[in-house]
């Protein structure tokens, strides 16, 4: 029975959703379509190919702001494009996991392409742009990569908690440190976030001002 590559792809996600990365097999979603697996290997030769295309239907659903919009000022690109990627990677469980193991597509390489020249237009050379957009993905994939994992273990260790504040009653600076990102006694991720990405963007425009200005 012929089956849809569109197809496949949905229940791949609503698979993934309910089981994760590690237990998603091709057996499984075989199963779940009510086809042989051979049916399947017509549209993705293997578990990496399917992931691959997870990745990139993940990015068309959820990325809103892939792309910079017309007149807009680089750094509130920077700030939205990196906002929405891990909005992105949180829609979807083990999301990060799939977004750094997977390659590329054309689309995302016609993408990058027009962000690289948004960023050669702001006044930064290609190569700059290039790392740029590396770094910037990696810290969005990295930061939520942590997430994730976190919250998993909270969900297996549920009625296990310590407590934070007594262990670390030895590391003064550590515990103040930790006292401005509590949040209903668990971390504010979403503070922590954007603290992080607004040292990056910083640095960015200070090497820009300073290459400006030479």
């Amino acid at each position: 029975m012929a089956i849809d590559r569109g197809r496949i792809v949905d229940e791949a996600m609503a698979l993934l959703n309910e089981v994760g990365i590690d237990k998603l097999t091709t057996r499984k979603l075989a199963e779940r379509l009510g086809v042989q697996q051979p049916a399947l290997y017509w549209h993705f030769k293997n578990k990496s190919a399917l992931l691959d295309a997870i990745n990139s239907e993940m990015l068309a659903r959820y990325h809103t702001h892939r792309l910079p919009s017309r007149g807009e000022d680089w750094v509130d690109f920077t700030y939205a494009t990196s906002r929405s990627m891990r909005k992105t990677l949180l829609a979807v469980r083990d999301g990060a996991r799939i977004a750094a193991g997977t390659r590329p597509s054309t689309t995302d390489f016609a993408d990058a392409e027009l962000q690289l020249k948004f960023y050669v237009d702001a006044g930064f050379s290609a190569e700059e742009a290039l790392h740029i957009s590396i770094s910037m993905a990696r810290y969005v994939v990295g930061y939520v990569l942590e997430e994730q994992g976190e919250r998993e273990r909270m969900e297996e260790e549920v009625g296990q908690d310590g407590d934070l504040d007594a262990e670390l009653v030895p590391f003064p600076i550590l515990a103040e440190a930790f006292r401005s990102l509590e949040k209903e006694g668990s971390i504010n991720t979403e503070q922590a976030f954007e603290r992080g990405l607004k040292y990056l963007v910083e640095g960015m425009r200070l090497s820009l001002v300073g290459k400006l200005t030479q």
